[in-house]
């Protein structure tokens, strides 16, 4: 088997994914969700769930990042079902939470801007990573190579399904 040579675009991208995912989905994503889990007391159960959510969301997302590493077909699917699923959580418990704090009138007591908005600049770069790990999968699921496997695969199940069958009877 010949040895597989890297893309050099693939290792900026990937070296990229990584950082943004560190600081992302999993420091902002997971420490928002944990600021409000653990502020639990006064922001009540609607919120307490969200930041659950939160915290799980950007695990996913972490999960997603991590698994499109991988050259495999099965890891990159998982991995585009982890990154845009956890992104659509994650922007679903965003919308909940930037709601909740615009009706309820919560502003930052220096800036006296509403703290819906420190919630989206720290939640919404979280398309970045999600973007590219999508992309990434994508690219690597209909790759040149990955094709070229299945077609492998396919040629040797086929050839096992076709393969005479074993004598019975011997002569």
């Amino acid at each position: 088997m010949e040895k597989k040579h890297s893309n050099p675009l693939m290792i900026i991208a990937k070296t990229i994914l990584l950082i943004l995912t560190a600081i992302y989905p999993f420091f902002m994503v997971i420490m928002s969700g944990a600021g409000l889990v653990y502020n639990s007391d006064s922001y009540g159960g609607k919120l307490t769930r969200a930041g659950i959510i939160l915290i799980v969301s950007g695990i996913i997302m972490t999960t997603g990042a991590i698994l499109c590493m991988f050259r495999k077909n099965i890891p990159n699917i998982v991995a585009l079902i982890c990154s845009v699923g956890g992104f659509a959580l994650c922007i679903m418990m965003l919308r909940l939470i930037c709601f909740h704090a615009d009706a309820a009138g919560w502003t930052d007591k220096y800036a006296m801007t509403p703290i819906s908005d420190m919630y989206k600049a720290r939640i919404v770069p979280s398309v970045a990573p999600a973007i590219i790990a999508t992309a990434i999968s994508l690219i690597q699921i209909f790759s040149y190579d990955a094709s070229e496997e299945r077609r492998r695969k396919r040629k040797l199940r086929e050839e096992r399904e076709n393969a005479p069958a074993p004598k019975i009877i011997d002569d």
